[in-house]
């Protein structure tokens, strides 16, 4: 058995800062197979590598593993590179010890060759990091070095094999009073295409439910164990063909929990009493995916549902008085000079919902539109990607785009262009201990007034 110091290397707090749930689920297995495990998370711990160096010398852990979550902020109007900060982690660590350095995460397994020899890890595991993590420590901790450097979980875990994983006491107290919410994932994979996302390409085309029993016991264990009293849920999309988030739904009525949560959500053709389920079981924000603002660039993206789709979702879900937020991404294919006044004016119809608007689209190795950037002759298949590259359209200008939003937007104070432009406003909001997205509260909800703690202030 060995003893493992796992590190979470995220440095994002926009929009709020996000509880390491990978470094949980890691941390569990690990447990479960005898390992000793030690958990450092950089921003829960104070933003200090001189504590990751003291607490490495102490502990002299036989492995350290890496979780890297982003690469970069994908923002095309103010770009930030993670990168060189890991390479610093990693340099730091080399100065205080001779383990061997195992990297992982989300972030890792989109570049995993090129990110391995940039930052300097000794190994790297490539999507799902449960099982095939625990093996690599063992050999490592008896000193045996396999050749291959990049390991990959050939058999995905189930969706009955995720466990329901604990968190870290301290890092959970440290989220909930910073971010506001703990997070909990009910599938794995996405059978969906949209043009730019990565989630298939990390956990596979084919959806993993998890029971429904499971996820309750989970959200359970967060509220009893962890004092949470909203939660986020964290899958690519929730709303799934087969129906299994209304069998999740279900289970958590019946076992009348009732604290707020919010997910992503897909446009879709919606039954009034499904949404009357979801409000009954704690359902407050939604966050939808629409990415596109016509039924052309919707189709150019990927996207299997039509602009009407969206706004009767948004009607349906608004009348209930769940809030609604739409995420929209200017210039990507099939966008022109038409299509982004059309595209505005349809959004323009959009009521009682928050609308996000960003240009470009950042592409990844292997999506969709890598493949058409690739095609167009914008990168090459040898590109690396590690610096942000962005799609735009070759029929509109970047410029144009950046005019005709912040026209349209105006100063009305439910349309934010660009993302980050009120992450400080955020963050002061969560500091202050209110619960949730924040962005609610620019339609008038009350409901993060009402839930403000006291024990955070």
């Amino acid at each position: 058995m060995a003893k493992i110091l796992l590190l979470s290397s995220n440095i994002t707090r926009d929009p709020y800062p996000v509880y390491p749930l990978g470094m949980a689920m890691i941390a569990h297995d690990l447990l479960s197979r005898g390992h000793e495990v030690i958990e450092w998370d950089y921003l829960a711990e104070g933003e200090s590598l001189q504590g990751l160096t003291d607490l490495v010398r102490a502990q002299e852990p036989d492995v350290i593993g890496i979780s890297i979550r982003n690469i970069d902020n994908c923002s095309y109007n103010n770009t930030v590179s993670y990168a060189p900060f890991y390479q610093d982690i990693i340099r730091v660590l080399r100065l205080c010890t001779e383990s061997p350095i195992v990297l992982g995460g989300a972030g890792y397994s989109l570049f995993p060759e090129i990110l391995l020899e940039k930052l300097g890890g000794d190994y790297g595991i490539a999507g799902e990091g449960e099982v095939v993590f625990s093996h690599l420590a063992e050999e490592l901790a008896a000193g045996r070095r396999p050749v291959t450097r990049i390991l990959r979980n050939e058999t995905p875990l189930t969706g009955g094999e995720t466990a329901a994983a604990g968190r870290n006491p301290g890092y959970a107290e440290y989220y909930i009073r910073h971010g506001g919410m703990m997070n909990i994932q009910t599938k794995r994979g996405c059978p969906l295409r949209c043009a730019y996302c990565s989630y298939p390409a990390l956990e596979g085309r084919v959806y993993r439910y998890r029971p429904a029993s499971v996820v309750a016991d989970e959200i359970q264990l967060l509220i009893d164990k962890y004092h949470a009293d909203y939660y986020f849920i964290a899958d690519s999309v929730f709303n799934d063909p087969s129906g299994h988030y209304l069998e999740i739904i279900e289970e958590i009525v019946r076992r009348g929990i009732q604290i707020p949560w919010m997910a992503y959500f897909k446009p879709d053709r919606f039954r009034l009493q499904d949404i009357e389920l979801m409000k009954r079981s704690g359902l407050k924000a939604v966050e939808w995916g629409t990415d596109c603002s016509t039924d052309i660039t919707l189709k150019g993206m990927g996207k299997h549902f039509s602009w009407s789709d969206v706004e009767e979702s948004n009607r349906l879900f608004s009348s209930a008085g769940i809030s609604c937020a739409h995420f929209i991404i200017f210039g990507g294919p099939e966008e022109t000079e038409q299509t982004v006044e059309e595209g505005l004016s349809n959004i323009d119809r959009l009521n009682d919902c928050v609308v996000f608007a960003s240009t470009g689209v950042r592409v990844i190795p292997g999506t969709p539109i890598h493949r058409r950037a690739v095609m167009e002759g914008m990168v090459t298949s040898a590109d690396d990607l590690i610096e942000p590259f962005f799609y735009f359209s070759r029929d509109v200008a970047a410029s144009f785009l950046d005019q005709a939003i912040r026209r349209s937007f105006g100063s009305r104070i439910d349309r934010v262009y660009p993302f980050e432009k009120d992450a400080d406003k955020v963050r002061a909001f969560h500091n202050l201990g209110y619960k949730g997205p924040i962005w609610d509260m620019l339609l008038g909800k009350g409901i993060n007034l009402e839930r403000r703690r006291k024990r955070v202030q």
